[in-house]
Parts: C-alpha cells; structure tokens; sequence
C-alpha cells in the first residue's frame, strides 16, 4: 500500500495517509480514529477493532507505538541506516555531549545533524520541537531530510520516554553514550518508579553495536552489566578506555574553563572547554572519546572542544564587575549540580532567580527552594511556567522549603522585574544564576505561550549599563 503520508495525531491527518492509533498517558488515538476517517483518512493501523464505515482497511498489531515507528522508516526509506547514528542518554548531560560531539567532528570536517531539547539542527537549518526526542515520523523524516542535506552523523538526545514509547524502535544505532543517572521523571505521566525509569534509559544499548558509559558514575556496572553492545569506559580513573587526568577549573575575564589531559592508549591530549565544572569534564571526555572512535584527528577534538557550548547550559555574562548565567536546571539533583559547579570559581555572592512550574509536583518546589537557599546569598523567588496556576500560590510552596534558610529572600511574580532586581543588587565579582528556563524563549502563562527570553533581559540590561 503506498501512503501519501503517516500519522498519530488526528490534527494533521490529510488524505490518503495511514493513521496509526496510539496511546499516550493524556489521550488514546483509537479515540479520534473518526476525525481522522473525515479528514480523508482510509488506513488505520490500531490495537482493536474500530468502529468505522465499511471503505475503512484497519490492520490490528499488539503494539501500535512499535509499528508507528516500523512504518516511519519503511516510509522514509530507512534513513537512518545512512546516517552514523549517536544516540546519548542520561538524566543530565545529554544537551552538552551532542553539542561537543558536533563541535568536534564538524572540525573535522564531518557533517552533522543533531535532534534533542534545542531543537532539531537538520544541518544548517534548525527547526523547533515538543520533546527532547521527537515522535517517530518526525525522527525518520528529519533523518531523511539530513541525508538530502548531505549530512553524514546524526547525533540523537534519547530520552527515557523516547525509550518507553518506543520512539526510537527498530533504530540500530551505531554508538549509544551513557552520561550518568540520578532519579528523576518520576510521575504518573512518566515512570512509576525509579527502577523503571532506569530500566528504560538501558535499553538504548540493547540497540547499539558499540556503547561509551561515564565509569564514574554510581549506575555504570547496571548499565554495562545490561548492555548487549561493545562497552568503552570513560572516566577519571586511569584504568578506563578513555580517561580524564589532571582535571583543573580555571577563571578567566571571558569565562568559566575547565581542562583534562585526555588519555587514550599511549595517546595524550590536553583540552580545555568553556563548560564549567565536572560536567564540562564529563560532556567533553565522552564526546572526544566517541569522536576520536569515528576518525576525528586530535586538533579536530581540541578545537571542537574549545567552541562547545549549548543554549540555556551554564550560558555566561560579563555584566560590568559580576557575572550572569543562565541555566536549565529545574529540580533539586541539577540545581545542587549547579551550585557544586559555580562554587569552584570563587565568586563572592550568589544570587539566585528561580521559581518553579505550575501545575506540577508540590514537594519539588519545596526541596528546590531549601537546596538554593542553601547555597545563595540572596534568593529572589518568581515565576517559571505557573500555566494556569497562579504564581504567588507557587512561590508560597518554594517558601515553604526555606524557612529558617540565612539567606535573604524577596518574591517577585513577574520574571522579567525580578531578574532586573537581581542584576542591580549584584556587585563586583558576584554571580547571579537565573535558574530554570535554560534555553526556553517563552513563558506558559493561562493556556498560552508568551514570548520571554531571558538573554534579551540580561544584554538589554547591559545596553542600559553602557549608555549610562
């Protein structure tokens, strides 16, 4: 049967294509199979029968997410077998070890094309997405529209949920990365406990021919132990594959660096990165090693390594005499990273700006508040998402997390006046940590989306700065 195209959301149906029906914790696609069949639709792909007019050809499989993903690559002509495919999980790290990995091998001369939280970078043109890893027509097409595009590695951010939804069925990938793993997404949107949660990350490397695992992380020997593919070990200790050695953190007027001598063999090679922290550590020594595994020559990976940076990930500011960062960490495991991180620079004060989502789990905002009262001397508490929940109840939550904390607290509900208030309380050789939104250039405020992007805040506050 030849479609004109596939689908699982009855929105975008047109006609002659095939409508799979799948189930997502919200919704149930079995249930728009009529708004699909009005809009042209005679193919259906479901887990039942369904009720629909006699010309409607229903094909019944024990599990529709699976075969949605079968039938995107069938469509798209297997793509990514084409491609040098990458896929990197992990509860944190993801976003920075594709955008060293592409810094690296674009170096080298290689062109990529990368899909995960900033978006889809097709190579050259980015395109804007819902989830870290896309839906299975999108994966396919994307990867499609690379190979037109002449890019040679596709370097894949693969979520938990991805796994769980089967998102990446049937893709066998060339090399799958383990970052590190910490509980996280537990919810009854998203795993139902911790070992599930765990269990889903692992099966990217029962789909990969070789895996490259961060040896010090406390999950290394549950990952490698379930691994069905080649495992290389990356880490700080001398006996792994690929090693980290005389890690350092150093301060300059442009940045926060830290730098490694990367060992591999007899091989020896020093390398720098604007990422701070052991995170910058971790992200470039798991992209170097998967680079210099696809061929990229040792000044490739150096210079590459010297470019990498992503959106919204320890994004820093020269403001005047202080500094400013922005940062996408947005539960109690990512902000104490992120502090831990901050403080091996020596800053004199840290103030921090941060709310928490609305419409989410209550305890989270408490445990986030305690931990950046913690660590900041001032804490201005304000918005982040509150969608259809009214900000001040939010930050009464955060409130509750802090009580009895030193440090000095202000509540600001609109996001734009508190980092305002932040960046004039700051002084020479303080940091101030706009914590949360990361690389998000909207706001979700009662059902819609508002343009708010926090770098136009800082740089417009610096134009002030200088015309004063």
């Amino acid at each position: 049967m030849i479609y004109t195209d596939i689908c699982s959301d009855s929105r975008t149906v047109i006609p002659g294509c095939l409508f799979v029906c799948t189930r997502g914790a919200a919704d149930d696609g079995h249930l728009h199979a009529h708004e699909a069949y009005d809009a042209g639709c005679r193919d259906f792909c479901a887990e039942h029968g369904l009720d629909l007019p006699s010309d409607a050809r229903v094909t019944i499989c024990s599990d529709t997410r699976a075969a949605l993903a079968e039938s995107a690559a069938k469509f798209f002509g297997y793509p990514a077998r084409s491609l040098i495919t990458v896929g990197v999980t992990g509860t944190k790290g993801k976003t920075g070890t594709v955008c060293c990995a592409k810094a690296m091998l674009e170096e080298a001369g290689i062109k990529c094309g990368a899909v995960g939280t900033l978006g889809i970078d097709l190579g050259g043109e980015r395109v804007s997405t819902h989830n870290t890893t896309p839906d299975a027509v999108t994966l396919h097409r994307s990867f499609a529209e690379m190979l037109k595009r002449g890019v040679r590695v596709a370097l894949v951010e693969v979520s938990s949920q991805a796994l769980k939804e089967e998102r990446v069925h049937g893709i066998d990938f060339d090399i799958g990365v383990f970052t590190n793993f910490s509980p996280d997404h537990i919810s009854p949107c998203e795993h139902a406990n911790v070992n599930e949660y765990k269990e889903c990350k692992s099966k990217l490397f029962s789909q990969c021919r070789t895996g490259f695992f961060n040896a010090d992380d406390s999950e290394y020997g549950f990952f490698v132990k379930n691994a069905r593919c080649k495992a290389i070990s990356c880490g700080t200790m001398t006996e792994c594959e690929y090693s980290a050695q005389n890690v350092g953190f150093f301060r300059l007027d442009d940045g926060l660096f830290s730098s490694f001598d990367l060992v591999h063999g007899d091989e020896r090679t020093h390398l720098i990165t604007p990422v701070p922290g052991m995170p910058g550590v971790y992200n470039t020594l798991l992209a170097a090693a998967v680079c210099s595994f696809l061929g990229a020559c040792d000044g490739a990976i150096v210079r590459g390594a010297a470019k990498a940076r992503a959106k919204g990930r320890f994004e820093l500011y020269k403001v005047g005499s202080y500094y400013a960062m922005i940062d996408y960490a947005h539960n109690a495991l990512s902000v104490q990273n992120l502090f831990d991180t901050v403080k091996k620079y020596g800053f004199s004060r840290m103030i921090s700006v941060f709310g928490c989502g609305g419409e989410r789990d209550r305890e989270r905002r408490r445990s986030m508040g305690g931990i950046i009262a913690a660590n900041s001397d001032i804490c201005v508490i304000t918005e982040d998402n509150p969608r259809c929940e009214d900000p001040a109840s939010i930050s009464r939550d955060i409130a509750e997390g802090i009580n009895g904390a030193e440090c000095k607290t202000i509540m600001i509900d609109d996001r734009k006046e508190a980092i305002e208030f932040a960046l004039n309380a700051a002084k020479a050789n303080d940091i101030v940590l706009l914590i949360g939104k990361g690389h998000e250039d909207y706001m979700e405020k009662n059902g819609r989306k508002l343009p708010f992007c926090e770098s136009d805040i800082i740089n417009e506050f610096k134009a002030r700065l200088r015309d004063n």
